[in-house]
């Protein structure tokens, strides 16, 4: 055996050398290839140059032809005469002196006069291209004329005004291309996209030129195997073209890599040969420096190997270890001791809470498993402190986590001596298993706990009231494995928090709807993603009391799901809420409303469109240019938008909210405050609020032709919003009296039953032509 010693002196020798010609490798691979891609970078920036040349040159011969023809005066005589005899004559002298394949004379309104080539297919609009043509100020323009790539230059024959148009041309074939790669050494291909049109010096496309054959294609599928894997066998450069705007032609230049990859691979192949060489030199000569290891060494790596089965009490037998191996000896023994001490740590943090020092939420699981197998008769308690976040806002952080330590404690104290387990499953919410007993039954734990935990706290000089949620279930009645107890709990805790109470017991079939309401999140989910049509917006008109005109919609959203299940809106919309889907759900009701004004617009019709939005979508960050954005893309004013939302919305953060409609009102949209009368919006609030528009709550208009007291309130608040400068809209007319009643009372808008229902865009507008031809 070899001594750690003669490791080293090995190790160190082969790690010099192998770091040497690594090093010597890699700097020379990069170096190459930064080399290699300069030289081909520059072969085609000089590819670019000649072609560019080249194009030049044949554009001045065009120019000079086309202005020694337009200026030659028995040509426009002839054109003056309409002498085709002469015109053809002088196009045809004309096209064989400078070998242009295209010469056309068209008169100022497009139309051919005489051409070059027989049985010639103009495009069909000649006048767009004539003035595309002409706006390229006499230099050469890439086109397609009857399938066949040119590159063309149009002028005016004057006499002295603008009397024809002579077009002239230089066909582009692969005798062209293959003229620029022998200038350049490299492959031109000129392609016309929308014409599918290729032509190239590639001999591979010589049975393909003027079809699809795709040149980038072939490009891409051509590789060289290298000695680690394959590269591509050329490099592109893709230059656009001087072309018409709606056929784009471009050039592309292919240089051809594969005998840069030869040379380079053979010069790395011959420098790896030389780097083995010197690796096996390098291991031949540290063998010599070198002698057998200790047997110390081995019995360490034995020991070592016995630390790392956990066996931290393992030592070394040898009789006469040197004092540097003694003390290594010593110190895998402080090492075994302190990872000892920190696997117990981990493994405590592993499963505890670090503030609590109760359970955590995969170990309780495990417990209440173990539990349940040994007494199945079990009951959890499921609690949340109300309100602890509002602490932390205002007391800090630090008074929080205190008063989740006294709380915990208090749990401790209520359960002692009933073999209790707890966990804290969150920032708020904890957990406490118990078992059942007979003189501890459900209902008195309930009460003991709440009798602790409700006592005042003092934290810090401070007097703190708590108030808690509490979610009970049993078991085995209401579950048998401790998954479902678990999630049964933390249900009956949020029903207890909904409705407001403090304790809730679980009842059978929540849990099942619960589940129920998770697939609905997941499909509405999948139909925002798939846009499948399941999610559509139907608009329910609004008449404009003045004029009798119907110039605004509400877009109200509807889902259908595959099944032909309809979900009602008030279902899907509050699920979006709680489960953060309703920012999603509310920009892809913006993009269809928008989408649709913009169709409307289109078709002659100016419609305006109120979007209804939730608190989440107001004070979202990305909400306003969002909007921004779509109104943009589709070029639709943002005074055709009215975004709704109502008076709970605006409380929930009053502050973020005002700030967000003054943002609105500065884009030029119209907000409206709706359901107006039933919430909890002051006068002195209202004053306050940046809205356009008051929307009256259908609670006083669906018996206003019956009930004296809604007229009056409906009477007074239109009063109110008009002197406040707001528009008043009333929803839930049902009634002609109550479109009577309201017309009377000075409303603006007008929307219900009575007018129409909720329609679909298609609907919507045969519905409107109904309405306009019924006057």
């Amino acid at each position: 055996m070899l001594t750690s010693l003669k490791h080293r002196i090995i190790a160190l020798c082969i790690g010099l050398v192998i770091l040497t010609a690594t090093a010597s490798l890699t700097g020379f691979w990069w170096s190459t290839n930064q080399f290699n891609e300069r030289k081909t970078q520059d072969a085609i920036n000089t590819a670019q140059n000649v072609y560019k040349q080249y194009l030049q040159a044949k554009e001045r011969l065009l120019l000079t032809a086309a202005n020694v023809l337009t200026a030659d005066f028995g040509f426009k005589q002839a054109i003056a005469t309409r002498d085709a005899d002469t015109i053809a004559s002088a196009l045809f002298n004309h096209s064989q002196r400078i070998d242009a394949e295209l010469m056309l004379l068209l008169d100022t309104q497009g139309n051919l006069i005489s051409s070059n080539q027989q049985n010639i297919t103009l495009p069909e609009d000649t006048p767009a291209l004539m003035r595309e043509l002409q706006s390229h100020n006499n230099e050469s323009t890439f086109l397609v004329i009857d399938k066949v790539l040119y590159q063309a230059i149009i002028l005016p024959v004057k006499a002295p005004r603008t009397i024809a148009y002579t077009l002239v041309g230089f066909a582009i074939t692969p005798k062209v291309t293959q003229e620029l790669r022998d200038l350049t050494s490299m492959e031109v291909s000129i392609l016309a996209k929308v014409d599918h049109l290729t032509v190239t010096s590639l001999p591979v496309a010589s049975a393909a030129n003027n079809t699809d054959f795709d040149v980038l294609a072939y490009m891409d599928s051509q590789s060289v195997h290298r000695l680690l894997t394959d590269a591509p066998a050329y490099a592109n450069a893709e230059l656009e073209l001087p072309a018409l705007q709606d056929n784009p032609i471009s050039v592309v230049l292919s240089a051809d890599l594969r005998n840069d990859y030869a040379e380079f691979d053979q010069l790395v192949l011959t420098i790896l040969g030389l780097s083995l060489a010197t690796v096996l030199i390098g291991l031949l000569a540290s063998g010599f420096l070198a002698r057998n290891l200790t047997r110390p060494l081995q019995q360490l790596t034995k020991m070592a190997k016995a630390f790392a089965q956990g066996n931290y009490a393992a030592t070394m037998a040898e009789k006469k270890p040197s004092s540097e191996i003694c003390a290594l000896v010593d110190a895998f023994h402080e090492m075994g001791s302190d990872i000892q001490s920190r696997e117990a740590q981990i493994r405590f943090a592993a499963s505890h809470d670090s503030l609590t020092g109760f359970l955590n939420r995969s170990a309780i699981l495990e417990t209440l498993s173990q539990r349940l197998q040994k007494q199945p008769n079990q009951f959890l308690l499921a609690l949340d402190i109300k309100g602890l976040r509002h602490i932390n806002d205002k007391l800090g952080p630090q008074i929080g986590d205190q008063c989740i330590q006294m709380v915990a404690a208090r749990m401790q104290v209520m359960a002692e001596g009933l073999n209790a387990s707890f966990a804290r499953l969150g920032g708020d919410e904890f957990l406490l298993l118990l078992e059942s007993r007979d003189e501890w039954p459900v209902a008195r734990c309930v009460a003991e706990l709440q009798r602790h935990l409700e006592a005042q706290y003092a934290v810090q000089g401070l007097e703190i009231n708590l108030r808690f949620s509490l979610g009970v279930v049993v078991a085995p009645e209401q579950g048998d494995n401790a998954d479902d107890l678990l999630r049964r709990a933390l249900i009956a805790l949020d029903n207890a928090a909904g409705e407001g109470g403090q304790v809730y017991y679980y009842r059978q079939g929540e849990d099942e709807e619960h589940l129920a309401r998770l697939q609905l999140i997941d499909e509405l989910k999948q139909a925002l993603s798939a846009n499948d049509g399941q999610l559509f917006m139907a608009y329910q008109p609004k008449l404009n009391m003045r004029t009798q005109a119907i110039d605004k919609v509400e877009s109200l959203i509807r889902w259908r799901r595959n099944s032909g299940e309809w979900v009602s809106p008030e279902l899907f919309i509050d699920l979006a809420e709680q489960s953060g889907l309703i920012v999603e759900l509310t920009q892809w009701v913006i993009a269809t409303v928008v989408a649709q004004i913009a169709q409307w617009q289109s078709q002659g019709i100016t419609m305006k469109a109120a979007i209804n939005v939730s608190a989440q979508d107001i004070v979202d960050e990305a909400f306003l240019p969002y909007l921004q954005q779509i109104l943009l893309t589709y070029k639709v004013p943002a005074k055709l938008v009215t975004i709704e939302l109502t008076e709970r919305d605006m409380i929930e953060n009053e502050a973020k909210g005002i700030a967000a409609l003054k943002s609105l009102k500065e884009l030029g949209v119209v907000v409206s405050l709706d359901d107006y009368g039933v919430g909890q919006t002051s006068l002195g609030r209202l004053k306050m609020l940046p809205i356009d528009e008051l929307k009256l709550d259908k609670v006083f208009i669906l018996k206003l032709d019956e009930s004296h007291e809604d007229q009056c309130i409906v009477q007074s608040t239109i009063s109110l919003g008009h002197q406040l400068g707001f528009s008043v809209v009333a929803e839930g007319v049902e009634t002609k009296a109550t479109l009577t009643l309201l017309r009377d009372m000075g409303c603006d808008y007008a929307q219900g039953y009575y007018l129409s229902r909720p329609l679909p865009a298609l609907e919507f507008g045969k519905w409107l032509g109904e309405y306009h031809e019924a006057g």
